[in-house]
């Protein structure tokens, strides 16, 4: 029994990190990606809207751009993720007091009658898990900080402590934000706006809410910098592991960048940018990502049964993990019966050639003359070499 736990422990983390790489993460960029773009060409036409072709290219223009300034260097990568952050919170703070000084000027009360009204929404159970997954999509960091609980000192105390002060801080920032919009736009003006900030800016900002979305956009490229940052470091150990080919444990000889990892994560996040639109990308990404979520609360209940004296630095109650896998169950089923699309047929055939490709490659172990000679040229193209790993973190 104890092997076959292994195996199957080995195949879901196998699974898991092929999800990742070719859905999780490039598909997160190019929803980002496409963010940008559209609050950054609302900010330069009229108020008819971009074309979805003209938003599509810019996107994938930005996609490359931050993918060559991640492949030169790490430093300049990391400076301009810190300058977008600034960016952004700025932005957060101009949008929240903007907000209370309406609120303190009277303005909520009649827009919010209006909103408490809920006409045209829907008490169908299926229907609303893609509202879910909309709304849960903006908290979509809370699952991240587990993986640097090595880094973390004192995990015990400093991960709760993390997650009970970044989650209460993003609840009402973002619920802040929120308000603000209420102070100005009615329901159907916030359906129909093409970005909701820019129309914001417009009623309250008057002139000046020109060049409001334009900083929207660039702050948003903090996030796809980052996950590129990050998402190519995930290739990187995956290939350690024999989870993906070779090359993608090497890096450049010069620039010390996981370049293989940067450029696979860039074509698959501008083959997302170039069929789909920002809510299909979500629908897409939350599936994948509770049917983790999912397995990973079954696996922790299954293991508080099977091992119940292992050493557990934080030990959650199982009432809570219980209530958890029940609601990514919920969030996997409702969506495929209430609105079924080819996005959940493409996420299942992803998983399935992954899982074929674990059989052939790493259970089996078939070595591909093919794969060797595409590896060495890879490596001599692009002057790579294996990174070494860091066994003091």
């Amino acid at each position: 029994i104890g092997s076959v736990h292994a195996r199957i422990g080995d195949v879901l983390a196998f699974v898991f990190n092929w999800a990742n790489t070719f859905i999780l993460q490039p598909s997160t960029i190019a929803i980002l990606s496409l963010t940008f773009s559209t609050y950054f060409l609302s900010g330069v036409m009229d108020s008819c809207g971009p074309p979805i072709e003209l938003v599509k290219i810019l996107a994938i223009f930005a996609i490359v751009i931050l993918a060559n300034v991640n492949a030169l260097s790490v430093t300049v990568a990391n400076r301009l993720n810190i300058i977008f952050v600034i960016l952004k919170t700025i932005i957060i703070l101009v949008i929240v007091i903007g907000g209370l000084v309406r609120i303190g000027k009277g303005l909520l009360y009649g827009k919010l009658k209006k909103w408490l009204r809920w006409i045209g929404t829907t008490n169908n159970p299926f229907s609303v898990a893609l509202a879910f997954y909309s709304g849960l999509w903006a908290y979509g960091g809370w699952g991240s900080l587990n993986t640097v609980t090595e880094e973390i000192k004192n995990p015990k105390r400093n991960l709760w402590l993390s997650i009970v002060v970044a989650l209460s801080l993003a609840i009402i920032v973002y619920v802040l934000t929120n308000i603000s919009y209420f102070t100005v736009m009615s329901k159907d003006e916030l359906l129909n706006s093409n970005a909701v900030a820019v129309t914001w800016g417009e009623a309250v900002l008057g002139p000046v809410s020109r060049g409001l979305p334009i900083l929207i956009s660039v702050s948003t490229l903090a996030n796809v910098n980052g996950l590129l940052f990050f998402s190519a470091r995930y290739c990187m150990v995956g290939a350690r592991y024999g989870y993906l080919p070779e090359v993608f444990s090497c890096i450049q000889k010069q620039r010390l960048t996981p370049l293989p990892g940067i450029l696979l994560q860039t074509i698959f996040a501008i083959c997302y940018c170039i069929p789909s639109d920002i809510d299909s990308l979500i629908t897409l990404f939350s599936f994948v990502s509770w049917v983790f979520s999912g397995l990973t609360f079954f696996a922790t209940v299954c293991c508080r049964f099977t091992k119940p004296d292992a050493h557990r630095t934080i030990k959650v109650p199982i009432p809570l993990i219980i209530l958890m896998l029940l609601v990514a169950l919920y969030l996997i089923i409702a969506p495929v019966i209430s609105s079924p699309n080819i996005g959940f047929l493409v996420a299942a055939l992803v998983l399935l050639v992954g899982l074929i490709f674990y059989y052939l490659f790493v259970f089996r172990k078939m070595k591909s003359t093919f794969m060797k000679k595409i590896n060495s040229f890879l490596q001599e193209f692009f002057d790579l070499t294996q990174a070494a790993v860091n066994t003091e973190a």
